[in-house]
């Protein structure tokens, strides 16, 4: 069975984003990971071990809108050899395969 691991979302403002997130969901960093160009950031609470990545493009000038960035949910699938066949004809259909 698929364990979700954590989902993607892009944010302009990453202090705005940390103290939204702390005070809406009591969500604590858990790492941060700073590139070049951008920065993730993890969050989660202590009751779950599910994240929430925040990924901040540091040259982003205006907020997002719907259609102009993109995010994902992660899985872990564990061991390929005993995913369900359904699970690897949507991961074909969906990879463009």
């Amino acid at each position: 069975m698929a364990k979700p691991v954590h989902s993607m979302i892009r944010v302009l403002d990453e202090a705005k984003s940390l103290d939204f997130y702390a005070r809406a969901f009591d969500l604590k960093i858990a790492d941060r990971l700073a590139f070049p160009d951008f920065a993730l950031v993890y969050l989660h609470h202590v009751s779950s071990p599910f994240e929430l990545e925040l990924t901040v493009n540091f040259g982003r000038k205006e907020p997002y809108i719907p259609g102009d960035g993109y995010g994902h949910l992660a899985q872990d699938r564990g061991d390929p050899e005993r995913w369900p066949l359904r699970l690897v004809q949507s991961t074909t259909m969906f990879d463009g395969g």
